[in-house]
């Protein structure tokens, strides 16, 4: 009996196909040098496919012609060996097998003509936006309006903020009429300094204190102040100059008025009509009234506040009748003109 290797290669199969087929015959073999009977060898040959893939077994011609070996004899005898089975193959098959490795001629055969080819894929353009409509742009109006008065709020508390001059009191400094910016993040960093000129509250004691009005025209009074628009004189913010700061030692006084912190005098350029020689004095004897001690023939500025006058010494309701101002109520430092275009520049 042939062993499976021999089967397999004269059915132009591996061994493990031959193994696998044996199995599925139900005739299991434990490896490829098992023996295969004859009649199992036949059942296999007539269900190998017939699709022309496989091999074809080696022409018998040659075997016939040989003699001296008993084989053809016993050929002639009537007895066929399972040698003479195995090389009896079809001539269509003589051909030698391709080796099953190798990739099958049909699998590179071209798709048939009557095949659909598949269809090409196309880039679906894409819609065009839709125009908003005239109604959804109004309709954000109001929106944009409410937005712009929030960023301008939060400007105003925390950074610049518009302020008008309603009286002649900083003359010539500044005029009645003029609008200026005051920068409010300075101070939240450091001191206020001599020489500034700053926007205070006036719930800092200048003044009476502010009526109570309706929350409307509360509403209006800060949307004027928004825009540095003047507002009604009861609702009115102060500005003035700090000529002494907390801890400072001054006076004014003498013929004309003289400035003097900590022993130095100051010089004042900016005063209105060159040297004062009628506006209030302040000295050691009236330190008192205004809230302060007094030391080295002068008056000493509490820590924590500023004494402010105007630059129109003789028209100025300020720290001399009114004492100095805590630092609190100071809203911040004017530092440029804006308006009129006149009179732009930086103080």
């Amino acid at each position: 009996m042939p062993r499976v290797d021999e089967v397999a290669r004269s059915l132009g199969m591996t061994s493990e196909e031959v193994i696998a087929r044996l199995d599925a015959l139900g005739t299991p073999v434990p490896d490829e040098r098992a023996d295969v009977d004859d009649a199992t060898v036949e059942r296999l040959r007539a269900e190998r496919p017939s699709d022309g893939a496989g091999p074809a077994a080696p022409s018998p011609a040659p075997d016939a012609q040989r003699t001296g070996d008993g084989r053809a004899a016993a050929g002639a005898a009537g007895g066929t060996t399972l040698a003479e089975k195995l090389r009896g193959k079809p001539a269509e098959a003589a051909t030698e097998p391709a080796r099953r490795d190798e990739p099958a001629a049909a699998a590179t055969e071209p798709a048939r003509r009557d095949e659909p080819a598949a269809p090409k894929k196309t880039r679906t353009p894409k819609k065009p936006k839709k125009k908003r409509s005239a109604l959804a742009r109004i309709a954000e109006i109001p929106v944009l309006i409410v937005l712009a008065f929030v960023i301008a709020i939060v400007i105003k508390t925390y950074l610049v903020q518009a302020f008008y001059i309603p009286s002649g009191s900083m003359r010539p400094t500044l005029q009645v009429g003029d609008r200026v910016l005051i920068e409010k993040l300075s101070y939240r960093f450091s001191d206020p300094d001599r020489g500034d000129v700053v926007v205070f509250e006036r719930s800092a004691g200048f003044g009476a204190p502010a009526p109570d009005v309706p929350w409307t025209e509360d509403v209006r009074n800060f949307a004027r102040e928004l825009l540095g628009l003047p507002t009604p004189n009861a609702e009115q913010d102060f500005i003035k100059r700090i000529v002494a700061v907390g801890g400072d030692v001054f006076t004014y006084a003498g013929e004309p008025r003289r400035l003097v912190v900590n022993g130095e005098r100051v010089e004042e350029p900016y005063v209105r009509g060159g040297p004062d020689r009628v506006s209030q004095q302040v000295t050691a004897q009236n330190c008192r009234a205004l809230d302060m001690k007094a030391r080295d023939g002068g008056c000493v500025v509490p820590a924590g506040k500023v004494f402010v006058m105007g630059d129109n010494r003789a028209n100025s309701s300020d720290s001399r009748t009114t004492g100095p101002v805590d630092e609190d109520k100071v809203l911040g430092r004017a530092f440029v003109v804006i308006w009129p275009p006149a009179d732009f520049g930086g103080l």
